[in-house]
């Protein structure tokens, strides 16, 4: 159960055109449009304006609709760092795979990612599920996606740690720039690849990036809870609390009894559809399902719960989910971004914050600290494990520099 004193986190997808295949047509951008930067930072801070918790940036190598420009895009991680210059307090997510790019380049990328968002980082942990992705990458396909998921955000989450939270130094005077023994080899040895590291990049500020992931996309792991936030989804309100519950409870894993999951927090994905411009939402489903079935869209898992009614509608449902307590938060899908959007901002979220219910990031705070979880301690520092301060040594010659 969540705790009740903890607002209650509203995310954002800002991908593209909208969460529905045919959301592009729908706006009447082209696709040039439709990855512009004006826009996305437009979309994005009105999301913050609005006191949106987090934006996820959905991403993938090819087109979300096999042929069509309007759903290509450009790198999540180029995108969400890009906002956070124009962003002062929203957590900012973008999607990375862990099927096929290398996890030492995932963690590098996504470490920069948050010193370049001051500790705002998140990282949408998700499989590919295309045997055309592995095409493009020249790999064959992997066959058990949640345990290579699971590999690659364990030894993400390693690389992290590899360097000490004070390993930089960044003496002038001596030339000495970095403590090589605050410095750690990661040595990890996976199903089908092995890292050794240290990183190239320091430590994250928030230490370790928030990693949220879709219900049963990484596999557990015997040593430590991988994901932070589980995105849950189901075909009714029932069913998607069930769903959350499970969560985070234990998690087990067939091979081992020891395995640990559980992720601190559950969030519902929960597909929307608003009345707007004068007409219903139904109209406008019916529509769009009409121009391109939902189901045409090869990235999405269409597990996410789908809400289509008016805005006073869609708050009465999420203040009930904030009551219920099984879930933490709801990541909202809006099928066409640039029309639903405006709406949540004017006639939602408002109500949900005059509920008290919600309640906006706070301006420099990280993503962890918004979210209600702890700064990791570093698991290669065996001052913070034992709870001790080690003074720093005198600085050594240049000779002995790392």
């Amino acid at each position: 159960m969540t705790d009740l004193t903890t607002p209650f986190l509203v995310g954002l997808d800002v991908d593209g055109a909208g969460a529905h295949p045919a959301a592009a047509a729908a706006t009447g951008l082209t696709p040039a449009e439709l990855v512009g930067a004006a826009r996305l930072a437009r979309s994005v801070r009105w999301a913050e304006n609005a006191g949106v918790t987090f934006a996820t940036f959905t991403d993938a190598l090819l087109p979300a609709v096999p042929g069509s420009p309007d759903s290509a895009r450009l790198d999540a991680v180029t995108r969400a760092a890009f906002v956070s210059r124009t962003t002062t307090a929203i957590g900012l997510v973008p999607q990375v795979a862990t099927t096929y790019p290398e996890p030492f380049h995932v963690a590098t990328q996504l470490a920069s990612f948050d010193i370049a968002a001051s500790g705002r980082g998140g990282w949408l942990a998700t499989t590919t599920l295309t045997a055309e992705t592995a095409d493009a990458y020249g790999r064959d396909p992997v066959t058990d996606l949640a345990r290579e998921a699971r590999d690659v955000v364990q030894a993400v989450r390693d690389l992290w740690d590899s360097w000490e939270d004070d390993a930089v130094i960044r003496d002038v005077a001596t030339g000495r720039y970095v403590d090589r023994d605050r410095l750690h080899h990661v040595d990890f040895v996976g199903e089908t690849f092995s890292v050794k590291g240290p990183l190239i990049t320091p430590r994250p500020p928030q230490g370790q990036l928030v990693v949220l992931a879709a219900a049963g996309a990484v596999a557990p792991s015997v040593r430590e809870p991988l994901v932070d936030v589980t995105l849950v989804g189901g075909s009714d309100v029932a069913t998607a609390r069930a769903a959350a519950r499970a969560a985070t409870g234990p998690a087990t894993e067939p091979a081992t009894d020891t395995a640990t999951g559980g992720a601190a927090l559950a969030v519902l994905d929960l597909e929307v559809v608003l009345d707007t411009d004068g007409r219903t939402a139904s109209t406008r489903l019916a529509e769009l399902e009409a121009a391109t079935p939902a189901g045409a869209r090869t990235d999405w898992g269409g597990a996410a719960l789908r809400y289509t009614g008016d805005a006073a509608g869609l708050a009465g449902l999420l203040a009930e989910l904030a009551a219920s307590g099984d879930v933490a938060g709801v990541r909202l899908l809006p099928a066409v971004l640039d029309l639903d959007l405006p709406v949540l901002a004017r006639d939602v979220l408002p109500v949900l914050r005059a509920a008290r219910l919600t309640a906006a990031p706070r301006a420099g705070a990280t993503l962890r600290e918004t979210l209600g979880l702890p700064r990791p301690a570093n698991r290669y520092d065996a001052r913070q494990r034992s709870g001790t301060s080690r003074t720093r040594p005198a600085a050594l010659p240049a000779t002995a520099n790392a």
